[in-house]
């Protein structure tokens, strides 16, 4: 863990404080993905400022010759009146400011989950992440979908979850699978017909 007597919390709200004198920033064309990478850790240390929160923390190395000699400590986030998940970001252990990975969720007044954003950098890269997604959540009856797109608009992955009409319903589609064919079905339709399809709204964290 960190050599000195500071919590990962500490240095989540000195970050905090130190965003909050700095006006958001809002991607009128794509943001790079180091753009984005740094707003969605931006927004998850937004969110955690403004509520009591609880920790779980770890620590670990990866594995592989390229990245076998990079460890990491990762926080986890946690609403303390709900315990609903925040987010969770990841640090390399030696560099406390190299973020590998930054993911946050965003709640409506009812408390599901309306869209969450996640960017994940290879720990050698840190600034450049491999990969972003921005998951724009959906919810028809009893069913819960959720369309991933990345910053270009690529779609990555898809799934529903839940009940209709007394079945249970379960849908997961990698984007290649996503065809005619697929979209065709009643299922489909009925879980994903009135999803978000403006993903452009949501390049800027919010």
């Amino acid at each position: 863990m960190y050599p000195r007597k500071i919590t990962w919390r500490q240095i989540a709200l000195a970050w905090a404080l130190c965003l909050a004198s700095v006006p958001a920033t809002s991607f009128a064309a794509t943001p790079s993905g180091a753009e984005f990478h740094r707003a969605v850790y931006a927004l998850l240390q937004q969110v955690v400022s403004q509520r009591p929160t609880r920790t779980e923390e770890t620590e670990g190395a990866y594995i592989g010759s390229a990245a076998g000699r990079y460890r990491y400590d990762e926080t986890r986030y946690f609403d303390a009146q709900t315990g609903r998940p925040l987010g969770r970001v990841r640090r390399d252990a030696r560099v406390p400011d190299a973020i590998h990975i930054s993911e946050v969720n965003i709640y409506d007044a009812a408390g599901r989950i309306v869209r969450d954003y996640g960017s994940i950098a290879m720990p050698w890269a840190p600034q450049n992440p491999d990969r972003t997604f921005i998951n724009l959540h959906h919810y028809h009856g009893d069913l819960h979908s959720f369309r991933q797109y990345d910053i270009y608009g690529e779609v990555g992955y898809e799934a529903c979850d839940g009940m209709l009409q007394g079945r249970k319903i379960h849908i997961a589609l990698d984007g290649a699978d996503i065809d005619p064919t697929t979209t065709a079905s009643a299922d489909y339709k009925a879980c994903f017909d009135g999803i978000e399809k403006n993903w452009r709204g949501y390049l800027t964290p919010h």
